[in-house]
């Protein structure tokens, strides 16, 4: 809970202090005046800057204050400059008593600076209370321990919860707005219900805050949402990319993998089975590495001096040679299939690009002709603009008329090109990662065999006595591809167990996902919105609402929470006086909402003026009345121009003792009398 007991503002002049002093108490508490130019703004304007919260007056910091404040005061027609003004609040939340210090201006004290007082203002007063420094409207004052709204939150017993923001990430439902559904200010409250509210970055922040003061099960089930969605984004990350990176190896390693999960789901036990890994020549990878060391085993066998050898030599070289002009014929084929798929990708995408734009075009014109447009010209309609007659879309006679298809089939003939071209694409980019691996293992292949030409040739005119360079060489080879294919075969192996690991996490997502309600709102939550509704609509009859003819045509939208007619905003069907009627009725069902299903409101409404356009009596009184009514805590300060005697009476109406009257005689800001201190002559008398 949040009560207000007393509220000083001091400013200080050359000549002469002002201020105001008063307290509050619980129930209704009137700062009311004769006249609408005295200040009564200005003093709730206090209220709302000693708490942070004057982002619902239009703006940050003391430039959202009255000149008082910040530039002069005027009282008994002479203006005085402003040189300090400061606003001490004093609050009570059930348990404790604090004041809350902060200056609008003064040098070398920062209006961002609020300093929290752990006693009353009497205490502080004196000089007798503890007190730390925090800080507001900065990064982080509404997380970090120094920060005044992070304070705020824990002192009013709120835990306010992390919703989407605009960034895609999560933020706090910050104070100001919760609040900005229970302080009504004077320019820009009585506009519409959450008119006052600031844009603080929060994605659809009124039902958040509906959400939140109703204590819905909906704002929890969100936030599971969000944690939910950040745990598949984070699976799916790490599964791509263990993915992507064996492509990558696959490809260096000349493999290709069949029957891998590209995408998270449940893999079983004998996962590793089902995963087979060929070499690019289609040879099966355990039965190509068998040949490898069987090849390995037999160079190893013959004696690496060369003795009797260049017939067999030359017959390996000339087969070697042969060998490097078929790939090198291969691959000049590849590259040729290569720039034709190029060719055939940039021509399909400029022609999706088109049909993309066409259909657009279409969509637009088919939106427009049911709007009622007229979209077609006289050529469109196949008429001539000059004579008035039927064009002929051919020089030649025709045996049967063509039908020329709507928009709407156009449209669908263009999505259907769009799904075709679409195909074609995704054949032809496949085809042309198919020819850029055969390329690139083509390329080591040519890079082996010219490695080995030059050895042979090397042996070729080599003393006898000298080792074979080839046998050395194509060992060598033949060893190190062994060894990099038992790599790719254990880095595939540690890449499933990584999978396997993030299949577990996958499983208990999906698990978490099913456990989630399937639908938005609980039994629980029903019955506070129907509550809500009920309320809601009972104040709009007690409050005198005349603009339908059947007040149980209004709901409460179970999307937005606000009022609605026909599923239209119910202030389109509302007249001015109506539309305020409908603020003081959705302010406080909310206020009675909470207290009867044990939500989260704070108890505290500020109505500025809450008697606009004219309203009658007979609904003034009712409205006072059910401040009055409203089970469970509240305190609701309400500054009010009493000079109509409608008003008036409206107030007198009530009992005494259910209301604090502050009353304004000419301005908020009085004369602060200054007491000179005593002098030694007047201490002996």
């Amino acid at each position: 809970m949040l009560k207000i007991n007393r509220l000083k503002i001091a400013i200080r002049t050359a000549e002469q202090d002002f201020g105001f002093d008063h307290t509050f108490m619980q129930g209704i508490n009137f700062i009311a005046s004769d006249d609408n130019t005295c200040g009564k703004s200005s003093v709730i304007e206090g209220i709302y800057y000693a708490l942070g919260f004057e982002e619902i007056i239009g703006g940050r910091g003391e430039k959202v204050l009255t000149s008082a404040y910040k530039n002069s005061i005027e009282y008994n027609a002479k203006t005085y400059n402003t040189l300090e003004s400061e606003v001490y609040l004093e609050v009570h939340n059930g348990t404790d008593i604090i004041t809350l210090y902060r200056t609008a201006k003064m040098e070398n004290r920062d209006s961002r600076l609020v300093t929290v007082y752990f006693g009353c203002l009497s205490e502080v007063e004196t000089g007798s209370v503890d007190y730390d420094n925090m800080y507001v409207h900065m990064p982080n004052s509404a997380t970090r321990e120094k920060g005044f709204h992070t304070f705020l939150e824990r002192y009013l017993g709120l835990e306010l919860p992390y919703v989407n923001n605009y960034s895609d990430s999560e933020s706090k439902l910050y104070l100001q707005l919760l609040f900005s559904s229970m302080f009504i200010e004077q320019k820009r409250g009585w506009a519409d219900i959450f008119s006052g509210m600031p844009n603080l970055g929060i994605k659809e922040a009124k039902q958040r805050t509906v959400e939140y003061i109703l204590n819905l099960d909906t704002i929890d089930n969100e936030k599971k949402k969000i944690s939910l969605k950040d745990k598949k984004n984070e699976i799916e990350k790490s599964w791509n990319d263990i993915v992507q990176a064996l492509i990558s190896d696959s490809r260096s390693a000349q493999c290709i993998i069949s029957g891998f999960p590209n995408s998270p789901r449940i893999l079983e036990e004998a996962v590793r089975a089902k995963v087979s890994i060929e070499y690019i020549n289609r040879q099966e990878i355990n039965s190509y590495i068998l040949n490898l060391r069987d090849e390995l085993s037999r160079l190893s066998s013959l004696k690496p001096k060369i003795v009797d050898n260049f017939d067999e030599l030359q017959v390996e070289l000339d087969e070697t040679e042969k060998q490097i002009d078929l790939i090198s014929n291969k691959v000049n084929e590849a590259r040729r299939k290569l720039s034709m798929e190029d060719a055939s990708i940039k021509s399909l995408r400029e022609s999706l690009d088109t049909i993309k734009i066409d259909i657009a075009n279409n969509k637009d014109a088919a939106r427009l002709k049911n709007l009622g447009a007229d979209i077609g010209s006289e050529i469109i309609k196949g008429i001539c603009p000059v004579c008035n007659q039927a064009i002929a879309d051919t020089l030649l006679p025709l045996a049967n008329e063509f039908h020329i298809m709507s928009i709407d089939e156009n449209i669908k003939h263009l999505v259907a090109q769009k799904e075709m071209f679409e195909f074609a694409l995704n054949g032809h980019s496949e085809a042309k990662e198919e020819l850029k691996n055969s390329i690139s293992y083509f390329e080591g292949s040519l890079f082996t065999l010219r490695r080995l030409a030059l050895s042979l040739r090397s042996d070729l005119y080599a003393v006898d006595e000298e080792l074979s360079e080839s046998i050395v060489y194509k060992k060598l080879e033949l060893a190190n591809e062994i060894q990099e294919l038992e790599k790719f075969k254990n880095t595939v192996d540690n890449s499933l167990e990584k999978l396997t690991e993030l299949s577990k996490r996958w499983k208990k997502y999906l698990d978490e996902k099913e456990q989630l309600p399937k639908e938005k709102f609980t039994l629980e939550d029903k019955k506070k919105l129907s509550s809500f509704e009920s309320n809601f609509k009972n104040d709009l009859r007690t409050y005198g609402y005349k603009s339908v003819s059947n007040i149980d045509d209004i709901s409460i939208s179970r999307d937005t929470y606000l009022p609605v007619i026909n599923n239209f905003d119910m202030k389109f069907d509302s007249s001015a006086s109506d539309n305020i009627r409908a603020i003081w009725a959705f302010t406080m069902t909310l206020l009675q909402t909470s207290n009867t299903h044990l939500g989260n409101h704070p108890g505290t409404l500020i109505f500025d003026e809450p008697d606009q356009h004219s309203i009658v009596i007979s609904n003034m009184k009712a409205f006072f009345k059910g401040i009055i009514d409203v089970e469970g805590w509240k305190q609701v300060i309400i500054g009010i121009t009493i000079k109509d005697t409608d008003t008036r009476i409206a107030i007198e109406s009530l009992d005494v003792k259910s209301y604090n009257m502050i009353k304004i005689n000419e301005k908020a800001f009085t004369q602060i009398i200054k007491v000179p201190p005593l002098n030694d002559a007047d201490d002996q008398s």
